[in-house]
């Protein structure tokens, strides 16, 4: 086969490309994948979000309307003192493990706390006299709601939220201020209790709505950014307000490692071995295709790659003009030479005269040997037939020195004969014809 350098080109970007196309096609494959890994991982994180966002609105809701039933109590007695208010808040707080304590104000002087023991410092804390807590408290009374506040730092240490609700007392058909009571739900072990900082270990995680003001109000637990990169975000409801939870994935994390890469995993190495499968391939063919084009004795080029390079100059010379020559080369008498020194001194000259003819042409020019003591030359970009006489006595010359075979110098002559494309023969069976008469005749006067 003759390869032309326009071929090898066209062959290394099919390659090329066909490698190319291979590694997108990994790579879409793997993006696909991604997608459908986090997908699914969102799909199971929302139930587990969702959840958490119930089991949080649960717990505060139930501290709270637990609180509602002591608020009850007080508006119904409102002439009630301490003793009387032991049970009823000893009941809430003891059922409920977030509540860190409930606080009774008449007045807004707080005269009642439970558990006492922890929270004596805020024993005759007035209301009134401090303006952060005198303004909630007013706005409770004022608006007949109850009003969330914090989180907040506690007197007593700590962070927490308070819930208070004013409390108003009926009589004579009049309704009159009585007082507030406030429960201290402890955030930490809220958020412990319904798993956040569990999840925080894998996820970020953010509440906004301080004071239960929800869109409007501050973040007290997590960054802005949480938001703003929230996969999911849901409100925690209770009374007069809500917050708002967020949480936002790594998408670096979703899924193993195995369920993010298995498609770079498998597509790579499948890609590198039908790579390596194929270029196998092509060296056995190369090799076999190489071993099929040379002489297996001479190592030069055998019959058949000769021809096939000599009818696609012939082919492509409409397209391209090249001018050529072919020399036949015949060497002299050589069934005495096998029949004086036998078979291996026949091989080592035929041998010998193929390698001092390549050492003889240029790298462009091919020599080949077409049968058992006849060789071919092409010589390429030769239109002159003074040069190629001159290359042919060169070629002689050089056959003619003698060949040390063992102790013996076997002296050899070739008959050689020429024909030059397309001056003397159009076609290749025509231009082989003439360099073949040529030769017979400088084989007869030898």
């Amino acid at each position: 086969m003759f390869t032309t350098k326009a071929r090898r080109i066209a062959f290394i970007i099919a390659v090329l490309s066909s490698l190319l196309l291979a590694l997108i096609a990994v790579e879409y494959f793997h993006a696909l994948n991604k997608d459908r890994v986090r997908a699914q991982q969102l799909s199971e994180l929302q139930s587990e979000f969702t959840g958490l966002r119930a089991d949080l609105e649960s717990e505060l809701n139930a501290a709270i309307y637990g609180a509602w039933g002591v608020a009850s109590y007080l508006t119904s007695h409102p002439n009630s003192d301490v003793a009387d208010w032991l049970v009823p808040a000893q009941t809430v707080v003891d059922d409920n493990p977030i509540i860190r304590n409930l606080a009774i104000a008449p007045n807004n002087v707080i005269s009642f706390v439970y558990p006492l023991t922890g929270n004596e410092v805020i024993i005759g804390y007035n209301y009134d006299e401090i303006p952060d807590q005198r303004d909630v408290v007013r706005r409770a009374q004022e608006t007949h709601k109850a009003i969330l506040a914090g989180p907040v730092d506690l007197l007593q240490g700590g962070q927490g939220v308070i819930y208070r609700i004013p409390i108003f007392s009926h009589g004579n058909g009049m309704e009159e201020y009585w007082g507030v009571l406030a429960v201290v739900i402890d955030i930490n072990v809220l958020f412990h209790a319904v798993g956040i900082d569990a999840l925080m270990e894998k996820y970020e995680i953010a509440l906004q709505g301080r004071d239960g003001k929800g869109a409007d109000g501050d973040v007290f637990w997590g960054t802005d950014q949480v938001f703003a990169n929230a996969d999911f975000k849901e409100r925690v409801r209770f009374p007069n307000g809500y917050w708002l939870i967020a949480l936002a994935t790594d998408a670096s994390q979703n899924g193993g490692f195995w369920e993010r890469q298995r498609v770079r995993l498998i597509g790579y190495p499948y890609v590198i071995a039908l790579y390596i499968m194929l270029f196998t391939l092509f060296v056995w063919y190369r090799t076999s295709y190489s071993e099929a084009m040379l002489d297996p004795l001479t190592n030069v080029s055998n019959r058949r790659m000769v021809m096939e390079r000599l009818q696609t100059l012939v082919h492509l010379y409409d397209r391209h003009p090249t001018p050529f020559a072919v020399v036949v080369v015949d060497i002299d008498r050589f069934k005495r030479i096998n029949d004086d020194f036998g078979h291996q001194a026949g091989d080592l000259v035929l041998k010998s005269l193929a390698q001092r003819m390549l050492t003889h042409t240029r790298a462009t020019d091919t020599v080949a040997r077409i049968g058992g003591d006849e060789f071919l030359v092409v010589l390429m970009g030769i239109d002159n037939e003074k040069v190629v006489a001159e290359q042919c006595e060169k070629l002689a010359e050089v056959i003619a020195a003698p060949i040390r075979y063992k102790s013996e110098d076997i002296k050899v002559s070739a008959s050689l004969g020429y024909a030059l494309f397309p001056a003397n023969g159009k076609t290749l069976d025509a231009l082989i014809h003439s360099a073949d008469s040529k030769m017979y005749k400088s084989k007869r006067k030898s």
